[in-house]
This record gives C-alpha cells, structure tokens and sequence, in this order.
C-alpha cells in the first residue's frame, strides 16, 4: 500500500512534527511504501505581507494543489494522512486528492474546525464560543490572538474554510482521545467517519533502571507557557523548597523575567537522550495543562520509562492517568491535595512501586507501536 503523508510544518519543531516522522517511519517498517509532502510556515516570513498572504494561502493554495496532483500523478497513493495544512498547504488539496480516488485520512491535532486557534482557550479560561452564536467571528470579538489584525485574519480564514465544506471528503478522522472523538460527534461530525488513535512512538527494548532512591526530581516537559501549567510549576515549586524541580522546556524571554525560584533549575530543550536521562532522574512528572489538549507525547513517554504523572482532571489527562494506579487526577490549582500527593510518592515506598509498575503495565497495553499501528489500519 502507498501512503502519500502531508504536513505544514510549524515554525519550530513540536509534537506534531515528532508524530509525522513517527508515522512514516512505522508504516515502512510494515512493508509500505511512504512520500512525505511538507512545506513549512518559515515560507511566509515573518512581515506583514506574509501574514497577510497567510489569510488566503489557507483557504487555497495553488501551487500546494499542482504539487498534490503531480504527486498523484508520479507515485499514485492509495491513502493520504493528512495532519496540519495551515498556513500555506490549504485543506483544499482534500478535493484535489478526492478527486483522483486518493482516501483521505486526517489525523486531528487540535480543534481547529471550530475554534480558529485550535485550542479552545482564552483569557486563562477555556472557551468554546466558537460553537455557539457568531462560531468563528468570536475569534474577532474577542481578538483571540492579542492582535486585532490578526484575530479578524483567522475568523476570517476559517469561517471560508468551514462555508467551502473542504472536510467533506475526508474518510476517515482519527482523533488522539475519545475526548477529542466526542467533541467532534457532539458538534455535528459523522460518528462512522471517527477513529481513536491514541500517540505512541519508538523506544528502546529496555528501560535503563535509576534506582528508585535517586529519583529526586519532580520534572515537567513541554513549552513554559501558563496553558500548559508552567506558571503553576513555578507556584508549587516555591510552596515545596526542600525538593528539587527540573524542567525540560526552551526557556523564553518571558520565563526570564519572572522570579524562578531556587529549588527550580532549567536543562534545556533535550535531545532524545536528554529525555530519556531526564524521565530517569524524575520521581514524579506534574503536567498541569488548563486546556484541552490533543495527546502530548510527555504522558505516554512519562507512562513508558515509568514515571507516574500528576495532572489536571481534563480532556485527554483524565484518560490516559489512572487515579491512585498510574498517578493522580486533580481540580486545578488544588495545591494542597498535589503537595500531598507529591510527599506520598516519596515516602511511600510500597505505593511508588506499584505506580511504576502500573505506568508499564498501562503502556504496553494501550500505548506501543504495535496498538498504534492496529488502530491506524483499523478495517483496512
């Protein structure tokens, strides 16, 4: 079978881009043969013009569809995954695979079709306006993006993108948590054309073993923004100094303005043996995300190398940690409850050991490679 795998690239590497070359890599590792097609948001640049060539490259993209067609024509796919088509692809290259019978499979990152900054969040508070009355005009209103151009620029695109009906033709929409799947039903998708495909990636056939004694670290992963619960990292840490708190994260201008701590140190953005040293060292991760998230890559990493995770009770974190078995769920901000919780999975020794356990147990039953690729390929 040939899969033809389509990505804009974002402006700098993340997630998404992790779980492209993942796909690819996983597909011809079962015998599929694989064309990548990407462009990447650096194309635009980064002045005005650019962002104002970004408001109609969104909506249709020429030269992405004449790419499209030739690769259709050369290498003749039977499926295209599609994952992000935003700034410059377009989704309207769905018609053009359609079309010439290419199947269509999105892999849903985000809640872009409703809300035009794909996170239902603004303010500090979730949001799902874009729902209800004005749906993606909301994003004007309210001017989601702290840019009045900006904002009416994104309404804009998106309320052209939902009016010309692109995903129409998509066959198959595979969302990262049965959240996610629900959400989308809830607000009018056809439940038949819905897939759950959970994040996994590759990892080493053994774990290497920190004994449980040396791991002192109460670790958090990801971009230090307050959506995703950095600023409350920061809070806690400054409530527990006796421990020690790392971070795996790029650290912006903004983090360096604001008053860090003692007990909290930085390592940087990591490669993959970074990472792997820096779950090894942690007794505990605290992914204190406030919106509703796709499925990022720190909880099935966290699940794998055995690190029980502490989240806020929302979206895909209420799946995937188990309360009390892989970690602990909880109402944001409920800092006394996590103080407790913390000093429990370091002097409980019994109970921390059974989280390990647990957290293994849970990945190679829901989250390896193997249940990805099932789920993938699923009545295929």
């Amino acid at each position: 079978m040939i899969f033809l795998i389509i990505h804009n690239e974002y402006s700098k590497r993340g997630g998404e881009e992790q779980v492209v070359e993942f796909q690819k890599t996983l597909l011809q590792s079962y015998g599929h043969s694989v064309i990548l097609y990407t462009r990447n948001y650096n194309e635009l640049g980064k002045t005005f013009l650019g962002k104002i060539k970004s408001t109609f490259t969104s909506i249709y993209n020429r030269r992405s569809i004449k790419d499209i067609k030739c690769l259709i024509e050369e290498e003749k796919p039977d499926i295209a995954i599609v994952h992000n088509v935003f700034s410059i692809i377009s989704p309207a290259i769905i018609s053009a695979l359609k079309k010439r019978n290419v199947k269509v499979w999105q892999i849903v990152h985000n809640y872009r079709m409703f809300c035009p900054i794909g996170i239902f969040f603004h303010e500090g508070k979730i949001c799902e306006k874009c729902l209800g009355r004005h749906r993606e005009w909301n994003c004007a209103i309210n001017n989601c993006m702290d840019n009045r151009f900006q904002s009416i620029s994104f309404a804009f695109k998106f309320f052209m993108v939902r009016k010309l009906n692109y995903y129409r033709g998509v066959d198959r929409f595979y969302t990262l948590s049965y959240f996610q799947k629900n959400k989308f039903i809830a607000n009018g998708f056809d439940k038949e054309k819905m897939y759950y495909l959970p994040n996994s990636f590759f990892y080493q056939n053994t774990v290497i073993e920190e004994n449980e004694g040396n791991k002192k670290d109460i670790g958090f992963v990801g971009r230090l923004t307050k959506e995703k619960g950095f600023y409350d990292f920061i809070e806690l840490a400054k409530l527990m100094p006796e421990y020690s708190f790392i971070v795996a994260g790029e650290v912006t201008e903004e983090i360096k303005q604001i008053e860090i701590p003692n007990n909290l140190s930085f390592e940087g953005f990591l490669d993959k043996q970074g990472m792997e040293n820096f779950y090894n060292r942690c007794r505990v991760i605290l992914f204190l995300s406030t919106w509703y998230e796709g499925f990022p890559m720190v909880l099935v990493e966290s699940l794998y190398y055995k690190v029980p995770i502490i989240v806020n009770n929302l979206s895909v974190m209420a799946e995937v940690v188990e309360e009390g078995k892989t970690g602990f769920v909880m109402k944001e901000k409920n800092f006394n409850l996590m103080k407790n919780n913390i000093h429990q999975l370091f002097e409980d020794k019994i109970l921390y050991t059974s989280m390990r356990e647990n957290c293994q147990k849970e990945f190679e039953s829901k989250y390896n490679v193997d249940n990805y690729y099932k789920n993938l390929m699923k009545d295929c």
